[in-house]
């Protein structure tokens, strides 16, 4: 039978006598995103559910593996917007090309010993937007799992304010390139996003892109050459110093190198 997280959550809170602020305090989950999950607003992540099982002292599958999907933000202008230029690409999913070859590729390389530069098709990468106080307070979450989709590691990147995930690319040595778009970071009101993370999930560098007005991370590919990424997005330009009626969002798009720096953009009218 399926349990109900959020309802589980709250169960157990009462049943020890918590707060929802002590539950908050002991777990080092927000009281804002606790409120949120026992209010059925969001699905806690898997980072959640491990440090408020840690605190109600219950087994991690005590609660349905319903709570992993992912969590969706509201539709904005700007969302609908591109989804009528861009295809929506939130997941990474490596195509399995049969049972059997998919056991044995595991094996082979399950043998072949520790190797950062082992292909990328042993793994498979998952990119969601997850932790939303609000509309306005975000992070991006990855998820790193093997062949056999056992999951590796699972973390959340991101800082005080809005971070979403928009796509993610893995890389040779078997670490991963997500494209998203921040608040938390740069040097306007949102800017591009770009993280790169290795084959452990540790945060080699974060690089944002963008001016004062609103830019947005949309998709992202891989350079002709493979030396770099593509990056294709909106810039909104506004005739005064501040946003107002009057801003144009252009699509935008420019490359950059495989440490994150700027090679070219341009714009593609609005």
């Amino acid at each position: 039978m399926t349990v109900n997280p959020e309802k589980k959550i709250k169960t157990l809170r009462l049943a020890k006598g918590l707060t929802q602020q002590e539950l908050s305090d002991q777990s080092g989950i927000s009281l804002r995103t606790i409120q949120r999950i026992e209010n059925g607003d969001v699905k806690p992540s898997l980072y959640s559910l491990k440090k408020l099982s840690e605190v109600l002292e219950v087994d991690l599958n005590a609660f349905s593996q319903d709570s992993q999907k992912k969590t969706n933000l509201p539709n904005s202008k700007l969302s609908k917007t591109m989804n009528g230029l861009f295809s929506s690409f939130t997941l990474y999913r490596i195509p399995l090309l049969g049972m059997i070859s998919l056991i044995l590729s595991f094996f082979l390389w399950q043998n072949s010993g520790p190797n950062e530069s082992q292909p990328s098709q042993n793994y498979d990468f998952e990119v969601a937007t997850v932790n939303c106080g609000s509309a306005t307070e975000c992070d991006i979450e990855v998820t790193k799992k093997d062949a056999l989709g056992n999951i590796l590691w699972q973390k959340t990147y991101g800082g005080t304010s809005y971070d979403k995930a928009s796509q993610i690319l893995p890389t040779e040595n078997g670490g991963c390139t997500v494209l998203g778009s921040t608040s938390s970071f740069g040097a306007g009101n949102y800017d591009v996003l770009l993280l790169s993370i290795n084959a452990s999930g540790e945060l080699l560098w974060q690089k944002t892109y963008g001016g004062f007005f609103n830019e947005y991370g949309e998709k992202l590919e891989v350079a002709a050459d493979a030396n770099g990424y593509l990056i294709a997005g909106t810039q909104q330009t506004c005739p005064g110093s501040n946003v107002s009626a009057d801003c144009r969002d252009f699509i935008w798009s420019f490359e950059v190198d495989r440490e994150g720096e700027e090679k070219g953009m341009k714009l593609i009218g609005g």
